[in-house]
């Protein structure tokens, strides 16, 4: 197996942040600027709530580039959940260092939901998770709610469940804590989402543009619907009628209309594959409305029928 030079490292880190629409701001000399210290790497303490782990893995197995690089080289992580060797009353002494030590001065990446309603499903040392969150989001210079969970309430806040579970920024409005969040949904979350959001912190101590639910318009500024590689199919009227058939598949019940994502140009695992690159319907995992009820998979079913009918497209 070759060994990947330091040069054909940066060379790789480069492509990402092309690719992630971050080159515009973010140079190489910026990237040599923070190997070398002369440019200060964000502080990150990330948090689980009622979640998975699934954002984490998937933030974990980015293929572009070496997961360590953005750990060690472009970030200083004060503390992950997944990989910190910490265990205990150590976790607890350094989250409560880090907000006081690094008071303004850290990014909280926060994955899954707050339930509030059930504290006592989410516990972290002593202290339920709410309670250090409420800690850790007071201190931090910004939040970033990683994944549908954390930033819509997602599979954890779906009809049914007991726990109560919040949003990240509706549980800081909540709380009145004046603390800007960022928003990535996606089910899981999108590693290159979050390397654009660092690296645009790196550069500007700020958070990027943002919609009025929170998420990046970088990201999401266009529906699915509007970028589909069927979207000609729609023009045409030519609804596929079973799952894996050509044509456009808003009558088996995509949800692509009604959810704003980048997936057609930046997939999954590489930009390997989509739900409808790989003949699904657009299953809305990015969506504020995420999950969906009723899953409409039948051409002629009245549900699907009627739930677009008077729906307005663009375009």
């Amino acid at each position: 197996m070759a060994t990947l030079t330091r040069r054909d490292a940066i060379k790789q880190m480069l492509k990402v942040i092309a690719a992630v629409g971050a080159a515009n701001f973010f140079t190489l000399e910026d990237l040599m600027a923070m190997e070398n210290g002369k440019m200060i790497k964000p502080n990150i303490v990330w948090l689980h709530g009622s979640s998975c782990s699934g954002c984490s893995t998937s933030f974990l197995n980015i293929e572009d580039v070496s997961v360590l690089d953005i750990l060690t080289r472009y970030t200083n992580i004060v503390y992950h959940p997944d990989i910190s060797l910490a265990t205990g009353k150590q976790v607890t002494e350094i989250l409560n260092k880090a907000s006081k030590e690094l008071k303004d001065n850290y990014l909280l990446v926060v994955e899954g939901s707050i339930p509030v309603a059930m504290p006592h499903a989410c516990m972290m040392g002593d202290k339920p998770i709410m309670e250090w969150m409420e800690q850790m989001s007071a201190s931090a210079s910004a939040c970033v709610a990683g994944g549908t969970c954390a930033a819509f309430g997602g599979i954890t806040g779906m009809q049914g469940m007991d726990a109560g579970v919040m949003s990240i920024g509706n549980f800081t409005k909540h709380k009145k804590i004046n603390k800007p969040v960022v928003s990535l949904p996606n089910c899981p979350m999108k590693p290159e989402h979050l390397v654009y959001v660092i690296f645009h912190y790196a550069k500007f101590r700020t958070i990027p543009e943002l919609d009025a639910e929170g998420r990046p318009l970088r990201f999401f500024s266009q529906t699915v619907h509007e970028r589909c590689i069927y979207y000609s199919e729609f023009q045409e009227k030519n609804y596929a009628k079973k799952i894996g058939q050509a044509g456009c598949l808003l009558r088996l019940g995509c949800q692509g209309p009604v959810t704003k994502n980048d997936c057609m140009t930046i997939g999954h695992n590489n930009n390997t594959n989509t739900c409808i690159k790989a003949g699904h319907p657009c299953i809305g995992c990015a969506s504020e409305h995420f999950p969906r009820q009723i899953m409409l998979h039948t051409f002629k079913d009245e549900r699907a029928i009627e739930k677009f009918k008077h729906f307005k497209f663009r375009g």
